[in-house]
């Protein structure tokens, strides 16, 4: 496209590397879009905004972000595999955007390449009415060979479109001819294209049946078809279908030519709602509900409404904040107020236009456009960025103006939202975590630095700190995400840092009743201290225990020590407490934290106030507990994760033996999918089971193998369970190495 269109002199490959869009050193190791990128380019004398976006399920997130901001969409089909899994995911993202969508099915040139099976899988697995624009002319019966693909029949302008293939085996130049007499299927095809329009568009049928068309497909004007065509697109009623082989430039500038044709302006598409001024931002996007939102209207004069949808963090330039302009005008310098921070004020300093990676300064970003905006730091994913005299703005009262500065500074890193909202973008919960550390204390602060950078890039990562370990914890959407941002930080942003695999943290309780007598006695500082006391542990049932509690219970004698007024009672029973309470912190097994244990610490013991102190007493608790608990038969509990699995219908039995057997997880319900909960239209059972988390190390790619890529999952931690003997021996064997 961008060769044809003129911007670029050579055409870029994958394979070798050297495409426009895929400028990230990883996009080019691996042959493969990471992150989505944008270009601007000129066709017909129209401004195209072309973003391209990974197929991953792992970069999903790219591609949503993508859809909130898009007129249109091009869906690429494989001619010989047809409708893939990650094809259906992001067709049911552009669904809810209501994006009216072209399909260009790619690889005709290749060996089973067929296009009549292509146009059924696109009827049956995208649930859309396809319109077949052209005709393929096959190199014999339904299935191209090789290399057979120079020509088509054009079923809109009656013409045969023909490439002229050049000595590098590519047709960069296209003839059109008039149809031959001979062009049966081409006629037949031109019939059933009026017949589907028909159905659905009300003026293609009186135009059909007029005197002047009489019924007669041939008679029907080109203009009249091109103009239905764009009706039921615009409306997403159906969608046109294209072909080519861009690997050998076929079917690029018909492509072009049709995005044009079919494709909306950003006045063709709807008003976008903005929920008003008091409304929290996420019940647009949920409920959609318009009695609490109003619409933005495609105005140059209006005061300015821009959306931020992308945030990419440059070395040199800072935070390059990508934003959508939807009312109004952006200029550079402007003061913009970002009403999702609470009010928060901003200076636009530059605006650039990206070509891929490739910036141009500019004066101003129009209504309807979108580009780059410099200097604004707090700015992140989702934003909307209003002029600082925006009605919405005005309308806010006094009074809630002081409770929201309260509220501001009151939890500095969720202010409440001002002024007029835009939808925000759904960011789906990360389900894979793994953990990094700087390699050296110099090496902390560009860790930091680098993964808040990376966070503010990518909505769909977290970054953690584990109370337990104080490890910080990275997470991801899947194997592949977490693996891409490991290779950026240390290739590219040249972080010194060591990630760890994916480990799950256990916990450990006693699983029998066991009592020692301790007596604590030792000289610090020179000074003798000395106390003693019984310490008795004994596992509690689940059901009788919270998640992660114990229960500790201290029996001190009455009256205590040679205190007659029990004044240095309190002052022990805090310090056998907080010994006991830092002791479970660390189990006798592999070190982590213990839970659903009882304590009782009995025949508490005192020497006199110059032996026994607090510092005496808490000593003694923890190593009696910690003796305690060996003698109990300590055992490890696993962490259960809750796993919801969207699943078809039919790859469900695998999944259910991989569940029950390698999986060892209970299954707890297998029912239909609801469509509007879990915004999927493709699953058609949704299974919930509980699995023991250690074993979902991997789970992603293997649910891809057994679905042939059709399912998702969540999951979420929900408890700890007691892990079988055998599984507790190969933990400790692993861990411990003996």
């Amino acid at each position: 496209m961008l060769h044809y269109a003129g911007f670029t002199r050579t055409i870029g490959d994958v394979d070798d590397g050297d495409t426009i869009m895929d400028y990230l050193p990883a996009e080019r190791e691996r042959g493969i879009t990471i992150q989505s990128a944008a270009i601007t380019f000129g066709w017909r004398d129209h401004q195209l905004h072309l973003i391209d976006t990974p197929g991953h399920v792992d970069f999903t997130v790219e591609v949503e972000r993508a859809m909130r901001v898009l007129d249109g969409a091009v869906t690429i089909i494989d001619a010989v595999s047809g409708v893939q899994a990650q094809t259906k995911t992001v067709w049911a993202q552009a669904s809810r955007y209501q994006i009216p969508r072209i399909i260009f099915v790619n690889k005709m040139d290749r060996d089973g390449a067929n296009w009549k099976k292509a146009i059924r899988d696109i009827e049956a697995k995208l649930s859309v009415r396809p319109l077949a624009l052209v005709i393929p002319e096959y190199a014999g019966g339904d299935r191209l060979e090789g290399r057979a693909l120079e020509s088509w029949m054009d079923i809109v302008t009656m013409e045969r479109v023909v490439f002229d293939i050049g000595k590098d085996n590519s047709g960069a130049t296209v003839r059109r001819e008039p149809w031959s007499d001979s062009a049966h299927a081409a006629i037949d095809a031109r019939e059933k294209l009026i017949e589907a329009l028909s159905e659905i568009d009300q003026r293609t049928l009186d135009v059909f049946l007029s005197d002047e068309v009489d019924g007669d497909p041939m008679k029907m004007p080109a203009e009249e078809l091109s103009a239905a065509i764009r009706r039921v697109t615009l409306s997403s009623l159906a969608s046109p279908v294209l072909l080519g082989a861009s690997f050998r430039n076929i079917g690029v500038q018909p492509l072009l030519d049709a995005i044009i044709d079919y494709l909306p302006a950003p006045t063709d598409r709807p008003l976008p709602l903005a929920l008003s001024p008091g409304s929290k931002p996420t019940q647009l996007s949920k409920t959609g509900s318009k009695d609490r939102s109003m619409q933005v209207y495609l105005d140059p004069s209006s005061k300015l409404v821009a959306f931020a949808f992308k945030v990419i963090v440059d070395q040199q330039r800072g935070p390059m904040v990508f934003v959508r302009v939807y009312s109004g005008t952006l200029d550079s310098r402007m003061t913009l107020v970002n009403g999702t921070r609470g009010g928060v004020r901003e200076r636009a300093t530059k605006l650039l236009q990206m070509y891929a990676d490739i910036p141009e300064e500019i004066s101003s970003i129009a209504c309807g456009h979108i580009g780059v905006v410099l200097g604004l730091k707090q700015t992140k994913t989702g934003d909307t960025l209003l002029h600082p005299q925006h009605p919405s703005l005005n309308k806010l009262s006094k009074s809630s103006n002081k409770k929201q500065s309260r509220m501001i500074n009151g939890d500095p890193t969720e202010p409440p939202a001002i002024g007029l909202q835009l939808h925000g973008i759904d960011v789906p919960p990360p389900v894979f975590f793994c953990a990094v550390e700087a390699d050296s204390p110099q090496d902390v602060r560009p860790l930091n630095e680098a993964l808040a950078n990376m966070t503010l890039e990518d909505p769909s990562l977290h970054v953690s700190q584990d109370d337990e370990t104080g490890q910080t914890l990275l997470s991801g959407m899947g194997e592949l995400h977490l693996e891409v941002v490991r290779d950026r930080m240390l290739k590219d942003l040249k972080i010194n840092a060591s990630f760890g695999r994916m480990r799950v943290s256990y916990r450990e309780m006693a699983s029998q009743e066991a009592s020692t007598e301790f007596v604590y006695a030792r000289d610090i500082a020179n000074k003798a201290v000395k106390a003693a006391m019984r310490v008795t542990v004994s596992p509690i049932a689940e059901d009788v225990a919270s998640a992660g509690s114990n229960d500790v219970d201290v029996e001190l004698p009455e009256p205590f020590g040679t205190d007659e007024t029990n004044g240095q009672r309190e002052a022990v029973l805090a310090a056998i407490t907080e010994g006991i309470g830092s002791a479970l912190f660390r189990g006798t097994l592999l070190g982590f934290p213990v839970t659903r244990t009882a304590i009782r610490v009995s025949d508490v013991q005192h020497f006199g106030e110059d032996l026994s102190t607090t510092a005496a007493y808490r000593a003694c608790a923890g190593q009696a507990f910690f003796q305690a608990l060996k003698l109990s038969n300590p055992m490890l509990l696993e962490p259960i994760a809750k796993s919801t699995i969207l699943c078809p219908e039919s790859h469900i039995g695998s999944v259910l033996s991989d569940l029950n057997g390698v999986r060892k997880g209970r299954v707890l319900s297998l029912d239909d999918s609801d469509a509007e909960n879990l915004d999927s239209t493709n699953a058609t059972k949704v299974l919930v089971a509980e699995v023991p988390l250690s074993t979902m190390v991997g789970y992603s790619s293997s649910l891809r193998s057994l679905t042939a890529g059709s399912a998702t999952f969540t999951m979420e931690v929900v408890g700890f369970g007691v892990m079988a003997a055998q599984q507790q021996q190969l933990v400790l064997k692993e861990s411990l190495g003996y």
